[in-house]
């Protein structure tokens, strides 16, 4: 298990800023602040969580052909069933700048960081957790997230379950494709596909 210490906190957060921008910092301090809640709430490591939080957006870079040709240029290939999801690129890409340019080697911490977009079968508590971290941080606003809130606070599996659902219906409200991982996340809730 690695993750960062309060000091290495720190010195990345202005790299990070001037990296993926002050909103998408915000964003990314406010998931880091809920990924340490719900981690105290359910027994999950504190600095586990609170590194996924900080790193999980870290390759969100300003426009989707940054990420992409940053991933070209570190050598990451985008599989084939990742072409049609080019707005969860930056997920494989943050996962790659967190394990190269961070050190993180605790392939925990780097799977939830890789599917905190979509979600996959068989997550682990961090993967939920980092999952309903950037859903229901505090610069999210959409109807009935105060109750979702709630919930996350009660109930875990129920939060990442109805936020899972939500995303799903969201997506297919646009006519957009959903995710393979999501569908397995999904199915492995028992969920209609």
């Amino acid at each position: 298990m690695n993750s960062l210490s309060y000091s290495q906190h720190d010195a990345i957060l202005p790299v990070l800023r001037d990296s993926i921008g002050n909103k998408r910092f915000l964003h990314v301090l406010g998931a880091m602040h809920y990924a340490v809640v719900l981690a105290r709430r359910y027994g999950e490591d504190i600095g586990r969580a609170a590194t996924a939080g900080l790193l999980h957006d870290c390759g969100r870079l300003r426009e989707v052909a940054q990420v992409e040709a940053e991933a070209r240029r570190r050598g990451l290939e985008l599989p084939p069933d990742e072409r049609p999801f080019p707005k969860i690129w930056h997920a494989l890409l943050s996962a790659e700048i967190a394990a190269h340019d961070y050190g993180i080697t605790d392939e925990g911490i780097l799977r939830a960081i890789r599917i905190h977009s979509t979600g996959d079968a068989s997550m682990s508590r961090l993967d939920k957790i980092i999952f309903l971290a950037d859903y229901i941080e505090p610069t999210r606003r959409f109807e009935g997230l105060s109750e979702l809130r709630r919930l996350a606070e009660e109930d875990l599996d129920a939060a990442f379950r109805q936020s899972l659902e939500n995303k799903i219906r969201h997506i297919r409200s646009q006519g957009r494709p959903v995710h393979p991982r999501a569908l397995r996340a999904l199915a492995d809730l028992g969920g209609a596909v």
